[in-house]
């Protein structure tokens, strides 16, 4: 399984899954969870998506830290959270690899959200785009905004330098959205059904005893006919998989007699297994690759099926460029370093994986 993080790919990729379907909101807001707690070291689901639009974040889930790594954590909280670093203690932060020192810190976005609005400002959400832009929404009028935004823009500026983020450009926006449309009578129905037929299947699945089984029940609205897409995963290692289409069957009979899709998919548990552990991994690469100009990333997605681990990052230099593969061995050195970390050790084990770098013509320049 292949999952890509490029901006524009997925930007269109969830335009699309919002006009085609409509998921009930409470099942969104439960899919939502399970993604994040998927990429969230088990820390982007999602992230990140994509975590790179963000309201709210904590990327700490599930780490299991020793007192060491807690030392770390605070020491590196305390230098990147504070806009004063001592020569002597520069000296220190100096000698830990710029991604674990990411990987021990909350997200710069998160970072510079919390700032701003505890220097008072009305801030909505902060969000980064594919084309490198901090892009922060304030609420209020178009005066308020106005005459806050240069100074908003100058502590984000600070506040990214701070942080070694130097790839970004700023860009202070009037939150313009209001209230979210209602949804239709109809659809509201339509919403409640599919989580109520989601909740079924689980609770029958696990009462059956294959609580590995996945369940996705969402809906759409097909020329005025709301119709109900569901999605059965079944883990290969599952010796009687007719037995759990049985099972499904008979609730959706039970449970609803309006229209509906239903398509079965194969889930391998040792590759979601893996995933899982490797999320706040990706997140932190993603997030440094990204934050920083030398690096010249624009493209990253990795894939676990089938083995090894493989990690894809794309570049914006020419393989033509004399100093392609020379930032081709870079970027590969710099993940790799971060790879073999003893903190990072103890989340991905001794799972084997594969670095490649790519130019923007696609050739493989490490």
């Amino acid at each position: 399984m292949s999952k890509s993080f490029n901006y524009g790919d997925s930007d269109r990729s969830l335009e699309k899954l919002n006009t085609d379907i409509h998921w009930n909101k409470k099942y969104q807001e439960d899919l939502k969870n399970r993604i994040i707690t998927d990429i969230e070291h088990t820390d982007l689901q999602n992230k990140s998506e994509n975590r790179f639009s963000i309201n709210t974040h904590n990327f700490s889930l599930g780490r299991r830290v020793t007192y060491s790594m807690m030392a770390l954590m605070v020491l590196v909280g305390l230098i990147i959270g504070s806009s004063f670093i001592s020569p002597a203690m520069a000296e220190v932060v100096s000698k830990i690899p710029y991604l674990n020192r990411l990987f021990h810190s909350e997200p710069v976005i998160v970072k510079l959200m919390d700032h701003l609005r505890n220097e008072g400002y009305q801030i909505a959400s902060v969000s980064s785009s594919g084309n490198k832009v901090m892009e922060i929404y304030v609420d209020g009028t178009e005066e308020y905004v106005q005459g806050v935004s240069k100074d908003i823009e100058n502590i984000a500026i600070e506040t990214l330098k701070t942080n070694g983020v130097d790839a970004y450009t700023v860009k202070v926006v009037q939150n313009e959205m209001g209230e979210l449309e209602q949804p239709s009578p109809k659809a509201q129905e339509s919403y409640e059904e599919a989580n109520r037929i989601n909740q079924s299947l689980i609770h029958e699945l696990n009462k059956q005893d294959y609580p590995d089984v996945t369940t996705q029940v969402g809906t759409s609205d097909d020329s005025g006919e709301w119709v109900l897409h569901i999605v059965i995963g079944i883990p290969t290692t599952e010796e009687q998989p007719e037995k759990i289409k049985s099972i499904v069957e008979t609730v959706l009979k039970q449970e609803t007699e309006k229209e509906f899709t239903l398509k079965y998919t194969s889930i391998n548990l040792k590759v979601r297994e893996q995933e899982n552990r490797w999320g706040s991994v990706i997140t932190t690469m993603i997030d440094g690759l990204y934050s920083k100009k030398e690096f010249k990333v624009n493209g990253f997605s990795y894939s676990a099926h089938p083995q090894p681990m493989t990690l894809s990052i794309k570049t914006t230099i020419s393989s033509s460029n004399s100093e392609s593969k020379q930032l081709g061995m870079k970027i590969e050195e710099t993940v790799k370093e971060f790879l073999e970390s003893d903190d990072v050790k103890k989340v991905i084990g001794d799972d084997k994986y594969q670095i490649n770098v790519y130019s923007k013509d696609k050739k493989k320049i490490n």
